[in-house]
């Protein structure tokens, strides 16, 4: 008999999946089905007779303990999705043919997007700045990044830098091979 608050069958399982996983790298763990109940009496400390009478909130508990003595890592909170006009324009903003007239001021989650870019180059500040006032610079020399659209800008440059940076150096002649 299931309860609203019995155990999901995908905690169930996992459960199942990650105790077995515990029973394989510990030596004091018993492999048996007796082994498994006897030890979730002993961490719920009261008697479980069946996986299944065990609640959600208990089964939480135990998944998040098997996983850190297994050093699994433990899952991250799900990201907020953005609404469909939301990311049309953070993926547009910026190029010549942007859906919305409209301008969106740059977020702090879009200069941190830049920094991430900037430590994968190895730049600092002042090297972003004089590349920015520089006339190869994506935003026409201004170095201020205010608008989405800058910051898009600037984060596809510097995105295509990395690409390049991580690609193998490929000869442009057959003079330049090198013999092996």
């Amino acid at each position: 008999m299931t309860t609203a608050t019995s155990i999901t069958p995908p905690q169930l399982k996992r459960l199942q999946v990650l105790y077995a996983q515990y029973q394989r790298s510990s030596l004091d763990a018993d492999c048996g089905r007796e082994g498994r109940l006897e030890w979730a009496s002993r961490v719920l400390a009261r008697p479980v007779a069946s996986f299944k009478e065990i609640t959600v909130d208990e089964a939480i508990r135990m998944i998040d303990g098997l996983q850190r003595a297994l050093g699994v890592a433990l899952p991250k909170k799900p990201r907020k999705r953005m609404s469909r006009r939301a990311a049309e324009k953070a993926g547009t903003e910026g190029r010549s043919d942007q859906k919305h007239a409209e301008t969106t001021l740059v977020s702090d989650a879009d200069i941190r997007r830049i920094q991430r870019d900037l430590d994968a180059l190895g730049w600092t500040q002042a090297r972003l700045d004089a590349w920015l006032a520089s006339p190869r610079g994506p935003n026409n020399r201004r170095v201020a990044i205010r608008t989405l659209g800058d910051a898009n800008r600037v984060h596809w440059a510097l995105n295509r830098m990395i690409v390049r940076a991580a690609k193998p150096h490929e000869p442009k002649h057959a003079s330049e091979e090198v013999p092996f």
